[in-house]
């Protein structure tokens, strides 16, 4: 007589294809670990299946934009941008291995890849946009020509992964602050490690800019709350903040220059530094600091954010207040031209501090 099956303990897992809350909660656990590709499958079987509910809907959108900054969409529609990549990759690419780190969706290997470039490496941290950039890639008919592997640039292997070495080095991993995405690591990594000599950088050189300004107001303190004193948190509360170049309340008080720049096929950027500039005010009201990026991919292909320039420009701008001069204000004061500021910052690994400051005895020059 045969023995009866023991009896399970406890009770049966749920179908996450039928439950919503469980299909969400393994969609999310997938989404943050290895298994990026896997959770773009489960969204997709759960898509077929409950494709007309909303609320299946908005979990499936919830998984698929876990981690993903929002920062894309203004990325991929900032003309400027894309249009001096494909302008510097055209350029470029042909005939050369190139490697794009931080391939995103897959743009920047593709523009490649479409120039004439012999082989194309993508790299991308994230595994699920990993997966997405395979697929996008593959619908344009582009899948032999761009291996893309779902790691950071730091843990390729020159000989294992890039049969040698590239010839060219395309990347977008910039914040507004120029270094805020850990590119400076990056870069020297991928010029010391993951180049064959002689192998070139795009952009090849980056710079933050500066200007004195009328920034919109920021709020630097919280005054009391509920009648408690919250001075011992004020620290902690930014004194910068930043806007889109196209703020209507930003206008620039100076010429801009140069506060830092970085050549990135040279030598390995300096992984800190401190700078100090005077700027000179052309008249108006100046209540703080601009501070935006510059790429340089030739002597003719450069993309900039200044504010102002234009619209959709996905990068923003940093902003850090300024004292007010000896006249009695409380954020700003009108200034005539020729009204001086020191304005420096310092800078480590990624993370960028600005400060501006009149000068202390502008008559005394």
């Amino acid at each position: 007589m045969a023995a009866s099956p023991t009896p399970s303990s406890g009770p049966k897992p749920k179908d996450p294809l039928g439950d919503p809350a469980q299909f969400l909660a393994l969609g999310l656990q997938l989404a943050a670990s290895r298994a990026g590709g896997l959770a773009l499958a489960l969204v997709e079987r759960a898509l077929e299946r409950h494709g007309d509910d909303p609320l299946w809907q908005a979990a499936a959108n919830a998984i698929r934009q876990s981690d993903v900054p929002d920062f894309h969409v203004r990325m991929l529609r900032d003309d400027l941008r894309n249009a001096a990549y494909r302008a510097a990759i055209a350029r470029f690419a042909p005939g050369r291995s190139v490697l794009d780190i931080g391939t995103g969706s897959g743009l920047l290997a593709m523009m490649a890849a479409r120039a004439g470039a012999r082989q194309v490496y993508a790299c991308e941290a994230n595994p699920m946009l990993a997966a997405s950039a395979r697929t996008v890639i593959a619908a344009n008919g582009l899948a032999d020509r761009i291996r893309v592997f779902d790691c950071h640039s730091g843990k390729l292997d020159r000989n294992r992964d890039l049969d040698g070495g590239v010839d060219l080095v395309v990347s977008e991993v910039f914040c507004h602050t120029l270094i805020g995405e850990g590119v400076l690591g990056s870069l020297a990594h991928a010029r010391a490690d993951l180049t064959r000599p002689g192998a070139l950088f795009l952009p090849a050189h980056a710079s933050i800019e500066v200007a004195l300004a009328e920034i919109p107001p920021l709020l630097e303190s919280v005054g009391p709350v509920e009648g408690f004193d919250l001075g011992g948190f004020a620290g902690h509360l930014y004194t910068a903040r930043h806007c889109p170049a196209e703020d209507p309340a930003l206008a620039l008080r100076s010429a801009q220059t140069s506060l830092f720049a970085f050549d990135f096929a040279a030598g390995d950027p300096a992984p800190s530094g401190t700078a100090q500039v005077t700027l000179t005010s052309t008249g108006g009201t100046v209540s703080g600091l601009a501070q935006w990026l510059r790429l340089t991919f030739a002597d003719d292909i450069i993309y900039e954010n200044r504010p102002g320039s234009a619209d959709d420009l996905h990068w923003r701008i940093g902003l850090a207040p300024t004292a007010p001069r000896e006249t009695p204000c409380e954020t700003s004061c009108e200034t005539g031209p020729g009204a001086r500021y020191l304005a420096g910052g310092t800078y480590a690994a990624d993370t960028l501090a600005l400060w501006c400051a009149p000068e202390a005895n502008p008559a005394s020059d």
